[in-house]
């Protein structure tokens, strides 16, 4: 087993013009996951993720507080608290903080990879 408490982890911090906090909670390296990594992304207000896409692995958000939108490949939807959405491998995706709270929204890759550049320094 292993615990972590998030809010304890200071997380990468990302340069504008994407600027947010990546967080990554459990992975292979930290919590010795085999098949899945899961972390948070803080988004600032009035501000947006870069828009990419991961070759081969899947993407799931879960928004935990905040609101603004989610762009999935040419599709954009409102997103608030509570709001999961499944990315499949492939589809390029970015997210939008509309609101002047910052925008939690925890993922989890599957299989674990491109949280690598975001592990604790």
């Amino acid at each position: 087993m292993y615990v972590v408490n998030s809010w304890k982890i200071k997380g990468f911090q990302a340069e504008v013009p994407h600027e947010r906090i990546l967080k990554v909670i459990l992975s292979p390296e930290q919590g010795g996951t085999k098949n899945v990594s899961i972390g948070m992304t803080l988004l600032p207000p009035n501000s947006l993720s870069n828009y990419h896409k991961h070759d081969s692995e899947e993407e799931l958000w879960f928004v935990i507080s905040g609101r603004g939108k989610a762009i999935v490949n040419d599709e954009e939807l409102q997103i608030e608290a509570g709001t999961a959405i499944h990315i499949s491998p492939g589809e390029f995706h970015q997210l939008v903080n509309t609101s002047d709270e910052t925008l939690k929204v925890l993922w989890i890759f599957a299989p674990p990879g491109p949280e690598k550049p975001f592990l604790r320094r």
